[in-house]
């Protein structure tokens, strides 16, 4: 009997942890079916890589060689694009004087990943100070990149989005985020200041893949702290990917003697996201291993923060979308949670449009009342699921 395909059975199989799977009976059935599901939690490339350099990848069917082969090489060949568009941004924001800090998956492609086309991105994540952000966004456009999507209502990105998200439309298209925050921004229940993580950082050397000059990254202890409250926290845990664990693991064991965990707890505690490291160091160690210290984890579980019910909640799929918006609802304080309703019921017409690619402004008030009823419908679904839950509870 073949394992279930699940992210324990590819954690084992993409870091080569192959002992205790019957791997050499698996179907190529079953192998499509894994490889679609690597593909979408981001590690198909590492199956490849770690079954190829073990001796193993020729006893694969066929389709799963091919299928593995092209996404480790659509990986690599996007992230080239991505680090030719970074080595342009890093120069012309040297010269404006804007200090930039690579984040998330290019930082990880360019440090603690023996390869580059072993860790897919989604986008080019950089930090830069809130005071050179409207600088950074306009060097950004004289390279041809655009607002990534229209406000739901004016003024909520800036209340609600803690980055400026821009797109280059092309052959090829990238997509960039600008932080000035990391996180969460000002109205978020779990926000912190950025300060602190401006006081963590060092410059970026990659180490013989691609050298990008005049770029930092975040030290090691800081980015263990942001890659688990990013996760945990900002995306929640029913939409973590298992390449997201992947990087803590590869962060713990490639800097592990210049973690400080002592620093890393305190401002844990500090910034009461001490509830999410724990739950992402879980998991990572579930998935992988991950060598954290017995008396870090130990801290870790006794001490607890106010948003531990929140991660909680979070990592749970809901069944609707209203029960989706609800937990959103959740991470925000009042005044955001009354400005995001009001986006979701009655949002501007510019991002109707783009929503439902109108081409023409004449249809808007069908689709207002389209976008209501399926708010409304919903809302009776979310409504008799409850209604059941209740009444299964009932003795």
């Amino acid at each position: 009997m073949q394992p279930q395909i699940d992210n324990h059975t590819l954690s084992l199989i993409s870091t080569g942890r192959l002992e205790g799977l019957d791997w050499k009976s698996f179907s190529t059935a079953y192998w499509d079916l894994l490889i679609a599901k690597a593909h979408a939690e981001g590690v198909a490339p590492l199956v490849y890589w770690t079954l190829s350099k073990s001796g193993k990848f020729s006893s694969l069917p066929e389709s799963a060689r091919n299928s593995l082969r092209a996404m480790y090489s659509a990986t690599w060949m996007h992230n080239q694009r991505i680090f030719k568009e970074l080595e342009t941004l890093s120069h012309l924001f040297h010269q404006a004087d804007i200090p930039v800090v690579v984040l998330k998956g290019a930082c990880f492609a360019l440090t603690i990943y023996p390869d580059i086309g072993l860790r897919p991105m989604g986008d080019l994540d950089i930090l830069v100070p809130k005071a050179k952000l409207v600088d950074a966004v306009q060097i950004a456009k004289t390279l041809g990149y655009e607002d990534a999507l229209p406000e739901a209502t004016p003024g909520l990105r800036d209340l609600l989005n803690h980055e400026i998200c821009l797109q280059k439309m092309g052959e090829h298209s990238i997509t960039l985020e600008i932080h000035h925050s990391l996180v969460a921004d000002k109205s978020f229940v779990y926000s912190v200041p950025v300060d602190w993580f401006w006081t963590q950082t060092e410059l970026l050397e990659p180490s013989s893949r691609k050298k990008i000059e005049n770029l930092c990254m975040l030290t090691p202890t800081a980015q263990v702290l942001y890659a688990a409250s990013h996760a945990m926290l900002q995306h929640g845990g029913k939409n973590t990917p298992l390449r997201w664990f992947h990087d803590l693991d590869l962060l713990i064991r490639v800097y592990g003697e210049r973690i400080d965990w002592d620093l890393l707890l305190r401002q844990a505690k500090i910034f009461e996201w001490g509830s999410a490291l724990d739950a992402a160091l879980s998991q990572s160690n579930e998935y992988f291993n991950t060598p954290i210290p017995e008396d870090v984890r130990i801290n870790l579980w006794k001490n607890s923060d106010r948003h531990q019910q929140l991660i909680a909640l979070l990592r749970n799929k809901p069944a609707t979308h209203i029960l989706e918006e609800q937990q959103k609802l959740l991470t925000l304080n009042w005044y955001g949670r009354f400005r995001l309703m009001l986006a979701l019921i009655v949002p501007a017409p510019a991002y109707m449009r783009w929503r439902y690619q109108l081409k023409t402004s004449w249809v808007l008030p069908a689709y207002y009342l389209i976008r209501w009823w399926g708010i409304l419908k919903d809302a009776f679904r979310t409504l008799y699921l409850l209604v059941r839950k209740l009444s299964a509870t009932r003795p």
